[in-house]
């Protein structure tokens, strides 16, 4: 073996070795990646920790390594690819392409493996866990019905109107797609029929799901969000808003909703009241939300002045403003190294924004010098349906200790501990369920350990 050879095989290990991260305090851009022409879509794999950047212009996606920020792969897919989605069960990425096709990628070889042909215009993907199931909106009034094992049409259902966006309800196993002309369909995930159509108050632009109440929130083109129960498929409320909301984001932690709108702010709603309960000043244009969940801030993508504003996710005030490529569209968050990925339209690349000066191997060698705990990969590994997590602790005083579980989207499923802990080992029993008693989906979950200030986490598969 020659020794560049060799010496790349080492670093790998090394990367790979240090993944969970004592998560440091200030973000930062750490890295910018060039990627293919007009990028319009990322997704993280959480099996084989790579993000997936579709390009709209080049008509093919980026397979980014998450570890080393580096380009793995470019593949080829169809026609002005615009979404993505990933399939947590067979490790599959799904690419809309605009022309009446999504295109199948293996996550673990980055080969196209399939392609579905769909209705004309496919315009946003969802993946529904429990039944291993993928929907595309299309423009002309279609939701395809995709098997996420046969990669193959099951049901064409037929919707109000032109599709916006698509939102899962895991808790009632329903799929919410949102239409251009004042109404959300709902379409049962085991049946694959529309189980309900709910008027709004106007075009939506925007959708997203609180697990904590249950509730499905709608933005509409013009100053106002409105809220559907989750269980009854009605009408909770209807707020009025700033002019034009763009985006929306959960944040778990707080149980509150982020709502971007297009003169340059962000509204905060109450998850549990229904009320609006602060308006955060950003960037020019926000176009796209994402919640990073080890230190509770939301992060916002603002198209016309080239920055992403950092918000605290408790004081709902801004910490940070960093400058990235040219006209960013969308984010990802990458859980297994704690950073987030923002394409830039313009500029063709992704700008990484991770948390401290330093390399990841450096942070973890520093900061596994000073803290006093260590986590243990979870037994058995996969799973199912209850798995073991052990942890030690060697302060000598008493430290306030938490061990969550969350989802791949960054959506926490689970508190096990929250309390202060004293040195020694200690370990949890996790039995697959939600906060609720609900059983979860199949697929990578994660789990996170806070000692005092210091953070780490590790990626853990429950098989059904």
């Amino acid at each position: 073996m020659s020794k560049n050879l060799s010496f790349i095989l080492v670093i790998s290990i090394i990367l790979f070795s240090f993944a969970p991260l004592c998560f440091a305090q200030s973000d930062s851009v750490i890295a910018t990646i060039s990627v293919g022409s007009k990028p319009t879509a990322l997704v993280y794999n959480p099996m084989n920790n790579k993000i997936y950047c579709a390009n709209e212009k080049s008509n093919n996606v980026t397979i980014i390594d998450g570890h080393g920020d580096w380009v793995i792969a470019t593949v080829g897919v169809g026609n002005k690819p615009l979404a993505l989605a990933y399939n947590s069960i067979n490790n599959k990425i799904y690419c809309a392409n605009h022309k009446k096709y999504v295109t199948v990628i293996d996550g673990a070889g980055d080969s196209v493996i399939a392609t579905v042909k769909v209705k004309d215009k496919p315009s946003a993907l969802a993946y529904n866990p429990t039944n291993n199931k993928i929907y595309c909106a299309n423009d002309k009034k279609y939701v395809t019905i995709i098997d996420g094992a046969g990669d193959s049409v099951i049901a064409t259902v037929k919707v109000k109107d032109k599709s916006s966006t698509l939102a899962y309800n895991p808790t009632n196993n329903k799929i919410y797609c949102a239409h251009h002309k004042k109404y959300v369909t709902i379409i049962d995930g085991a049946g694959d029929s529309v189980i309900a159509t709910v008027k709004v108050k106007d075009k939506s632009s925007a959708l997203a799901y609180n697990p904590t109440n249950n509730k499905i929130y709608c933005a509409h083109h013009k100053k106002y969000v409105t809220i559907i129960d989750g269980a009854g498929d009605s009408v909770i409320a209807t707020l009025k808003v700033k002019d034009k909301p763009s985006a929306l984001a959960y944040n778990p932690t707080n149980n509150k909703i982020y709502c971007a709108n297009k003169k340059r702010n962000i509204i905060v709603i109450d998850g549990a009241g229904d009320s609006v309960i602060a308006t955060v000043k950003v960037g020019h244009e926000p176009l796209v939300l994402v919640y990073r969940p080890t230190n509770n801030r939301i992060y916002c993508a603002n198209h016309k002045s080239d920055d992403v504003t950092v918000i605290d996710g408790a004081g709902d005030s801004v910490i940070a403003t960093l400058a990235v490529g040219d006209k960013p569209l969308v984010l990802a968050y990458n859980p297994t190294n704690d950073k987030i990925y923002c394409a830039n339209h313009h500029s063709s690349s992704v700008s990484v924004i991770g948390f401290g000066p330093h390399t990841a191997v450096e942070e973890d060698q520093e900061t596994r010098a000073i803290r006093n705990f260590t986590l243990e990969q979870n037994y058995p590994n996969p799973f199912n349906p209850t798995t073991v997590i052990r942890y030690s602790i060697s302060s000598a005083q008493s430290k306030h200790t938490t061990l969550e579980i969350y989802n791949v989207l960054g959506q926490k499923v689970r508190t096990l501990v929250d309390e202060p802990k004293t040195s020694g080992n200690h370990e949890v029993i996790w039995d697959g369920r939600d906060d609720q008693g609900n059983t979860v989906a199949s697929g990578v979950h994660f789990y996170l350990l806070r000692v005092g200030e210091f953070t780490e986490s590790k990626k853990m598969l429950l098989l059904k």
